[in-house]
């Protein structure tokens, strides 16, 4: 679920000081080499055991006492998809005299640095790891190993794999823009312009003054030629209700993470993180439903940045196919008939094309985003998977000629502009005259 939380610290003691296997052949050699040396009459063999003998007690002496607990905590858990985060290892107490080594596994997703993923504690006992997010999502990082060793190597403690830690990298919205207007807006906060008039910032005519008028509208140039206070009007500014459909039932493409070519799940969430980015600044509402992804909490009607960081923890924390049984009727189900809806889809599964179907035909307006990619039909290394995805995408073109012909617009995504021009369409069509039934 969305609210799941996330492990962002840890601990676990590291359990008693053990002799190493050099310090009990230390031991050993030492000892027998002494006796042997007495029994013996043979002075060689007590030089060769002095060294031995040193070792073996200067290491006992030297042995920790105090029981050592490892700890670890992430920088920052929640980061961007590329972003860098720190793994900060600490040993509590710091011993003294006493090498540290910190390993951490790899893992899918999580880029390690150093690239090893050995890092050596200090004198303070701490040891610091960077971490880079490769893909967006929810993420476990790499098994982490601390283990300690005292003088001359005589005594460890360890390795003890510390309880992993969670990240989550929230997908990196693509550069997207529009200054097309958003249709049917009818709230009180946004930037949209209204089709009536009221106190906002986009001139609408010159009138006589009226009382109740401010005083800084007044028009002085017309007020003075005509001889009576005239002052300008405008159109109220209002927000609108931009309705987000994610296709997960599948993630079509090689995953190569945030370096590589994306998937179309990639795509997908990453333009749904830019389209609710745009608009939730621009004070619009924005609510987002996704179909074919189990354990993913509908995000209901909202505005504003906290909106927007609980929209891209919903988008992180979708896993493509785990629920084919949704035929998302209880995802369109209460969408508000004057919202602006938006269908992120590959239109590779039925489903999503029958729910866009479902949405139109409730007079909703509705505007299917492409998010197929490219690359999949032009892979020089794969001449037959690019050819069988030529011929799906046959298949899929009626489809798609369904849902134009019935007046749903399917606008492959591109990033700034891609839904400008079907936006101002919209808007004209929304504007125009109609004919009236009598």
């Amino acid at each position: 679920m969305v609210s799941q939380r996330r492990r962002t610290t840890t601990e676990r003691s590291l359990g008693d000081w053990h002799p190493t296997a050099a310090h009990a052949r230390a031991v050993i050699l030492a000892s027998v080499c002494g006796v042997a040396a007495v029994l013996g009459r043979r002075p060689d063999l007590l030089v060769i055991a002095a060294p031995l003998a040193v070792a073996a007690g200067w290491g006992h002496l030297a042995r920790p006492r105090a029981a050592v607990t490892g700890r670890a905590a992430l920088g920052d858990a929640t980061l961007r998809e590329g972003g860098v985060t720190t793994l900060v290892v600490h040993a509590d107490p710091p011993v003294r005299q006493a090498d540290g080594v910190v390993t951490l596994a790899s893992t899918a997703w999580v880029e390690r640095k150093p690239a090893s993923g050995i890092a050596r504690l200090d004198d303070d006992g701490v040891a610091v790891l960077g971490l880079r997010s490769l893909r967006w999502g929810r993420h476990r990082v790499g098994t982490l190993s601390l283990t300690l060793t005292s003088a001359w190597g005589a005594f460890r403690v360890g390795p003890t794999d510390l309880p992993d830690l969670d990240i989550c990298a929230l997908p990196l919205p693509s550069a997207f823009d529009t200054s097309a207007p958003t249709p049917h807006p009818r709230g009180i906060v946004g930037q949209n312009r209204s089709s009536h008039p009221g106190s906002g910032t986009e001139f609408n005519t010159i009138r006589r003054f009226h009382p109740g008028d401010r005083l800084r509208r007044i028009h002085w140039p017309v007020s003075l030629r005509t001889g009576d206070l005239h002052v300008t009007s405008t159109f109220s500014d209002e927000d609108a209700h931009v309705f987000l459909l994610v296709d997960a039932y599948s993630d079509l493409g090689p995953r190569e993470g945030i370096d590589g070519r994306p998937t179309s799940l990639d795509v997908t969430v990453r333009a749904a993180g830019a389209i609710s980015e745009h608009f939730l600044r621009a004070n619009d509402r924005l609510s987002l439903r996704t179909v074919g992804a189990a354990d993913v909490a509908p995000i209901g009607v909202g505005s504003g940045n906290h909106h927007l960081r609980r929209v891209l923890d919903t988008l992180a924390s979708i896993a493509p196919a785990t629920e084919r049984r949704d035929e998302g009727e209880h995802a369109i189900r209460g969408v508000d008939p004057m919202a602006l809806c938006l269908v992120l889809s590959p239109l590779i599964e039925p489903t999503m094309v029958a729910l866009a179907h479902t949405l139109a035909s409730r007079g909703l307006t509705v505007i299917v985003v492409d998010t197929f990619p490219e690359h999949l039909v032009a892979n020089p290394a794969n001449v037959h998977e690019s050819l069988a995805w030529r011929i799906r995408l046959l298949s899929r073109a009626a489809q798609v000629h369904s849902l134009t012909s019935r007046g749903v617009p399917v606008v492959p995504w591109r990033g700034p502009g891609s839904l400008d021009h079907v936006l101002r369409d919209i808007a004209r069509r929304a504007s125009a005259p109609r004919m009236s039934r009598r």
